[in-house]
């Protein structure tokens, strides 16, 4: 209707005043027909430079409208690319700090100096043999040209390619204070030391501080025989030599407060069935007690984690064995005897124990100590473990992640001068250990 009027104005106006040009004055046909301008309207399109609002914003563009814009092909594909296909390079794929440049449907991803691969994940003249490549976690030696980081389940590499950043509520390794082959046997004549089930001179510990720490009780008495290790919500592992003759009468404590003070009941404790048992099938104790002193129990049914109770982090033999000998020193944990032949801990111990060349280790024992084994503690301090404490954790710590490198076994006596306590190798038994966790 507005049209209509304006339409009879003009016509009015031209019959009143008599002849007239044929065009109106800009102004006066501006008031004709009003509607937004387009970008560098004003003129013939085809005769303007490109407009990127006009051509591709206001409107569906084609691939010569682009290049009429950019007037570079560079410029025109990195637009067109991503205008035609997405960004992707949103997420970010790149690590170590690498550029991403997109293409029709994938990346290529262009890597600072020292750095190589598709993501820009090896690092170049790095060894897993000095200082771990720098990883955080697990490192991969790729030859003679580098290095590649990756981290343990329940943790993602970070951008800088070396960094692992926990991924779930409760990672494995963390704790409450972090987050404020042949086969050599024993023969049948050879000397076994008596099985004391091995904390001499330890500390109490902080609840929450060993949150993959259980106790296997005996169902008869209500009485701690042995530790173990929580490895994932339905695998504890122990010594074997512990669960001789028991496979059906104990079950797993969980100590869910992170107390771990076995002779108060407060309430919090979850006392957790087994399903099964998996001995290693190198075990045979007619041979040897310790021998492959390691066996896998299986859960009916799961552990709940929190803050206070999660599993312990395990890693690939190179990095395990790397762990164990660079550091200053492990922590071992139990409820066993506080002195040789003396009273068990009411309370959750821990000590600090260095590892011992193997060579030393060997000199020091008059019974054998095979390559399946290992030595840890002190020549003349009174800090080992002790009976009631086989089984549980010897752990160590990097980057605040703490990950199981032995599995409390045997020691003559206990913290007895020019021994050492003795402990399972478990870096030789992670192929086994994933093998049977993951096919049960």
């Amino acid at each position: 209707m507005r049209l209509m009027k304006q339409t009879v104005k003009v016509w009015l106006y031209s019959v009143a005043s008599g002849p007239a040009p044929l065009f109106l004055p800009a102004q006066a046909a501006g008031s004709v027909l009003q509607r937004p301008k387009r970008a560098n309207t004003g003129f013939f399109e085809e005769v303007l430079e490109g407009n990127l609002e006009r051509e591709c914003l206001e409107e569906k563009c084609d691939l010569e409208e682009v290049r009429e814009v950019f007037e570079d092909d560079e410029k025109t594909m990195a637009f067109w690319l991503e205008y035609t296909d997405g960004n992707q390079c949103l997420s970010n794929p790149c690590l170590n700090q690498g550029s991403c440049k997109g293409l029709l449907g994938s990346y290529t991803c262009s890597c600072r100096p020292g750095f190589a691969g598709t993501h820009c994940e090896i690092i170049i003249a790095k060894r897993c043999d000095v200082n771990n490549g720098d990883c955080m976690h697990f490192c991969e030696p790729l030859g003679t040209f580098g290095a590649k980081c990756s981290c343990v389940t329940g943790y993602r590499l970070a951008d800088d390619g070396l960094s692992c950043q926990p991924e779930t509520e409760f990672p494995c390794g963390r704790t409450v204070l972090t987050q404020e082959t042949s086969d050599p046997t024993t023969a049948p004549g050879d000397e076994e030391p008596k099985p004391f089930k091995r904390i001499v001179g330890g500390k109490l510990v902080i609840p929450g501080e060993i949150p993959w720490q259980v106790a296997l009780m005996r169902r008869s008495t209500g009485e701690l025989f042995c530790g173990g290790s929580i490895l994932s919500e339905r695998w504890v592992i122990t010594a074997v030599h512990c669960l001789l003759k028991k496979k059906d009468s104990f079950y797993v404590r969980v100590e869910c407060a992170g107390e771990h003070t076995l002779s108060i009941q407060e309430g919090t404790e979850r006392n957790y069935d087994v399903l099964e048992l998996h001995v290693h099938p190198f075990y045979n104790a007619t041979l040897s007690l310790y021998n492959h002193d390691i066996a896998l129990v299986h859960l009916k049914s799961p552990i709940t984690f929190s803050k206070t109770v999660r599993s312990i982090c395990m890693g690939p033999r190179a990095f395990t064995d790397f762990l164990i000998k660079s550091s200053s020193s492990a922590t071992v944990s139990g409820w066993g005897r506080t002195r040789f032949l003396g009273l068990t801990a009411d309370s959750l111990q821990k000590v600090e124990v260095p590892f011992i060349d193997q060579t030393e280790c060997k000199r020091s024992s008059s019974s054998r100590i095979t390559s399946y084994m290992f030595c840890a503690g002190y020549y003349n301090k009174a800090k080992d473990a002790c009976q009631g404490d086989s089984g549980g954790p010897h752990a160590n710590s990097i980057h605040d992640t703490w990950f199981l490198t032995g599995i409390v076994s045997w020691g003559e006596e206990c913290a007895k001068e020019g021994k050492y306590g003795v402990y399972t190798r478990v870096s030789l038994y992670y192929p086994w250990i994933n093998y049977v966790m993951g096919s049960a």
